[in-house]
């Protein structure tokens, strides 16, 4: 990377692998690159709007949408709703609707066309459990049933039509082997086989 960032997100877009935001030590940042695997070379492409660290990512019809994270006001860190979608073809960023909760460290994952945002944390509610969902038709978040178990730092992907929460942190800082998977036509999370170690990131 040019760019020395943790806390970062990632989403593959066309061919190639873009990389936003993030903290790069006591700064946080709204730059993003994109690495070409064909050329091996990263391009700077235009910042986001907002400069943000610890946020999610996902991709839907070839947009990359980042939602949540946090970032520094004064002293102290403002945790985000808000959400803002990059296009490749045009290298630019535009404002969409924001979660109906501050969310950092939170999973994020794009599935049958919807974006889903579950989890992470902030000063108001500690850890969360609640989960919500965004439909880029009607341009609306509607909440859809909480995880059995709050999670911070959690990751989340998905898998033959379903949604999977993996690992994290719960309230009580305690670092997660348990994964839950939601099924979207049920609205309902069910347990799966734990991880064999606790993760986090």
């Amino acid at each position: 990377l040019p760019t020395g960032r943790e806390d970062l997100t990632a989403a593959v877009v066309g061919g190639r692998l873009y990389a936003t935001g993030g903290r790069g030590g006591d700064f946080y940042l709204s730059t993003v690159e994109a690495f070409d695997p064909q050329t091996g070379v990263w391009a700077a492409l235009a910042p986001m709007p907002t400069v943000r660290t610890a946020a999610g990512a996902a991709v839907l019809d070839g947009k990359i949408y980042v939602v949540g994270g946090m970032q520094l006001g004064g002293s102290n860190s403002t945790y985000l709703a808000t959400m803002e979608v990059y296009d490749p073809a045009t290298d630019a960023w535009s404002q969409a609707p924001p979660m109906s909760t501050a969310r950092s460290y939170l999973g994020v994952a794009a599935l049958g066309g919807k974006l889903y945002a579950v989890g992470g944390g902030n000063d108001d509610d500690g850890s969360l459990s609640s989960a919500e969902v965004f439909d880029p038709q009607t341009q609306t978040w509607a909440p859809i049933a909480p995880m059995s178990t709050e999670r911070k730092y959690v990751m989340m992907t998905a898998v033959q039509g379903k949604l999977y929460a993996a690992g994290g942190d719960d309230s009580h800082d305690y670092t997660l082997r348990s994964v839950e998977s939601y099924d979207p036509q049920q609205n309902r999370w069910e347990a799966v086989t734990p991880m064999s170690s606790t993760h986090d990131v």
